[in-house]
């Protein structure tokens, strides 16, 4: 006896203004169908293909979650550097603020930190370092001079001195060294994958500091800096209008 499958069809369509629906049913022989029955072994394929792609989605999804923690962290670590470096160049426009010669003394090149002394900041030779919850922060300054343009009426700074800022010619930059003015470097790194932070600004003595002359007893002492109170002169012309012994002037 042949068994058979008994289909049954609906159509639905529209003739006219009146909609039509059709119901028929009908036998189909069975053996008219073919039904597959899997193997075993094409089973565990199916299985190891599926578990092959979900590793792979998986090691993807992954990567991807830990670059972007990565580049959150790093971007979190570059805006506490760049804070750190706007905080030593405030600390050194102070130290500068408060005497000229605390920076134009310092050892251009050498790298510098500021402490707190007296309640005011002054400057300590080498790097600091600096812990944060974020990581750990080294920072140190430089200070170099700076050339100038010699053309009446520009002045523009042309770049740095000769020997990287530690020498007071100006080969390279062309122009003229300017004692009155230095370029102070700030950099700070940190352990990990961003890279150094450095911000840089240029200082102009801008306050000078009238010393009393309490005597005219060292001749010859050029045009170098001066500390207050000042004995010192450079030379006297013509001879004998100053009385070196007793620091007096004499009105011709």
């Amino acid at each position: 006896m042949q068994l058979s499958v008994l289909v049954h069809y609906i159509r639905f369509y529209k003739y006219g203004k009146r909609f039509i629906i059709e119901y028929m049913k009908f036998p189909i022989p069975q053996s008219t169908f073919y039904v597959s029955h899997p193997s075993r072994g094409a089973l565990l394929l199916e299985l190891l293909i599926v578990t092959s792609i979900l590793a792979v989605i998986l090691s993807i999804g992954s990567q991807a979650v830990y670059v972007s923690m990565q580049s959150g962290k790093t971007s979190g670590e570059s805006d506490t550097a760049m804070g750190l470096a706007g905080e030593a160049l405030e600390q050194a426009r102070a130290v500068a603020d408060e005497k000229w010669q605390n920076i134009y003394d310092l050892t251009r090149g050498s790298q510098y930190h500021f402490v707190e002394s007296n309640s005011k900041w002054a400057t300590s030779t080498g790097s600091e370092l600096i812990p944060l919850n974020t990581g750990s922060f080294t920072r140190y300054v430089v200070v170099q001079n700076i050339c100038r343009d010699t053309t009446a009426g520009v002045r523009n700074v042309t770049g740095i001195t000769d020997t990287d800022g530690t020498a007071t010619t100006c080969t390279t930059s062309t122009g003229a060294f300017d004692p009155s003015t230095q370029k102070v470097t700030v950099t700070v790194s940190w352990q990990g994958n961003g890279s150094p932070v450095t911000i840089s600004d240029y200082f102009i003595r801008w306050r000078n500091k009238v010393c009393n002359q309490t005597g005219w007893t060292t001749g010859g002492s050029g045009t170098t800096v001066k500390t207050c109170p000042d004995t010192n002169y450079d030379t006297i012309s013509p001879e004998g209008t100053i009385d070196t012994a007793g620091g007096t002037l004499k009105l011709q």
